[in-house]
């Protein structure tokens, strides 16, 4: 019954938005009574919270899978790198309004939940992965631009680096980072319609950039 109430909330969420989620609504689709949807999920916010988990558990899977066969067909660390890129794009580009839900525009007044933070921090192990490898095998290049740490970067990116970074050169965690960055930004342009009249071939344009940020993080 869960599987059909998200199953239901993801048409919902697609044709309305996530601030217009309404269990109402959902419970007369599904022929139920609102307070029989109720013992399933208390309020918008849980049932919300359920959609926001379950997203960034089918990208963390999708990720791990592709970072996995990478690593599987012992291809050269750069290469290892392209394939969670291409991963998180091809996901979004299948999902694109849970991709909107999690790094989109924020619902106002909803906060996520905690048990959000493993999902999502399985997805970005899964991209640093070639490079915490690559520092193992002592194959990590310097970065090109090389980075410069400002006073205080360590400390304020000490939650990431302790995390999924932790034995790296500071220099390489703020690469890391960036890179994220970059990732999320260039795919949410591309879904949102940013790229019209403006990115001709976006999937050029994303495969020409994670080859350049794959020599930024010292890959080759």
């Amino acid at each position: 019954m869960t599987g059909e109430i998200l199953a239901v909330a993801r048409t919902h969420l697609a044709r309305d938005g996530a601030p217009l989620l309404s269990l109402r609504s959902i419970a007369r689709d599904l022929e139920m009574a609102p307070s029989a949807l109720y013992r399933y999920f208390s309020s918008r916010d849980a049932l919300l919270s359920a959609l926001i988990l379950s997203a960034y558990e089918s990208l963390a899977d999708e990720a791990e899978r592709a970072s996995a066969a990478a690593f599987a067909a012992e291809e050269s660390d750069a290469a290892r790198w392209l394939a969670v890129p291409r991963t998180m794009r091809h996901w979004a580009l299948a999902h694109r309004h849970e991709w909107s839900l999690i790094f989109g525009t924020p619902v106002p007044g909803y906060q996520a939940p905690e048990d959000t933070v493993v999902p999502y921090a399985r997805v970005a192990a899964a991209l640093v992965r070639p490079i915490t490898d690559a520092e193992m095998a002592h194959s990590l290049k310097p970065g090109t631009p090389p980075v410069e740490v400002a006073d205080g970067l360590r400390d304020a990116v000490a939650p990431v680096a302790d995390a999924l970074l932790g034995r790296m050169p500071i220099a390489t965690v703020i690469s890391a980072l960036q890179a994220w960055t970059t990732l999320i930004g260039l795919i949410s342009l591309e879904l949102f319609g940013h790229w019209r009249n403006t990115i001709l071939d976006p999937e050029l344009y994303f495969e020409e950039t994670i080859r350049s940020l794959s020599v930024s993080v010292g890959l080759v």
